[in-house]
């Protein structure tokens, strides 16, 4: 007895599967997988418009917390000029301590000319 043929031309099977209808099942498999890959496109596509929508929506986040950083430091020394205008003890206070500074350094520069001034006189009459 002769065995079945392996391999070779399989036209007859391809016939044999349209009579069935394994053409058409074909299809639909192969229609099946590409919806699936559709499917999955379009989530991707989903998910990448969220993505650029949540981004977006942080930078506006961001901006807006800066305009009230911004706001709240404005106000803080809205705040502090107005703290010094309403008390005047602080502002003769502040303004006395200058004053004392200012006078300290004028002393010092001025003891220090009056010793230059006797080193010359002292270095004419020895001299």
């Amino acid at each position: 007895m002769a065995a079945k043929k392996r391999g070779g031309s399989k036209r007859s099977a391809g016939k044999k599967a349209a009579r069935r209808g394994g053409a058409k099942r074909g299809a639909k498999r192969a229609s099946a997988k590409k919806g699936g890959a559709k499917k999955a496109a379009k989530k991707a596509g989903l998910r990448r418009r969220a993505k650029k929508r949540a981004v977006k929506k942080a930078a506006v986040r961001k901006a807006a917390k800066r305009t009230v950083v911004r706001k709240a430091v404005k106000k803080a020394a809205v705040k502090k000029a107005a703290k010094r205008r309403s008390s005047p003890l602080a502002r003769v206070k502040r303004v006395a301590t200058g004053v004392v500074e200012q006078a300290q350094s004028a002393v010092t520069h001025g003891v220090e000319v009056v010793k230059e001034a006797a080193e010359n006189i002292v270095d004419r009459v020895s001299g």
